[in-house]
């Protein structure tokens, strides 16, 4: 029985230890992070209370969500239209590039490679 004390205190002992071990590297790199930064600096917000007509960076910024907001639909219904040829080909009726059939091609013996290996 003193044998499964010492077991179970040594155990205790050095979980307690490694435990500590970690909240102290935690605790050091929060330090030397807040350390690294520096001082926070305080933003400042002005914002034109009364003004109806957006400034340039605003209209700027909506102009370029508004582009990628029609270039997003576009695609999604031009995948809808043709949704095996849209990510593949220009033309539906073209059919696959050299590329295309030179990587289709590299699919097919890589997975005739592996089915040979399987035991």
């Amino acid at each position: 029985m003193e044998v499964f004390k010492q077991t179970i205190w040594m155990t205790a002992v050095g979980m307690g230890l490694t435990f500590a071990a970690i909240g102290l590297l935690m605790a050091a790199m929060i330090i030397l992070t807040r350390w690294a930064r520096g001082p926070a600096a305080a933003v400042t917000v002005e914002k034109k209370l009364g003004s109806a007509i957006p400034d340039d960076q605003e209209r700027s910024d909506a102009e370029q969500a508004a582009a990628v907001a029609v270039a997003l639909a576009l695609a999604l219904a031009a995948r809808r239209v043709h949704p095996t040829h849209t990510w593949h080909s220009a033309d539906s009726e073209e059919g696959i590039n050299p590329w295309q059939a030179y990587a289709r091609n590299h699919q097919l013996e890589q997975r005739k490679t592996h089915q040979t290996l399987r035991w």
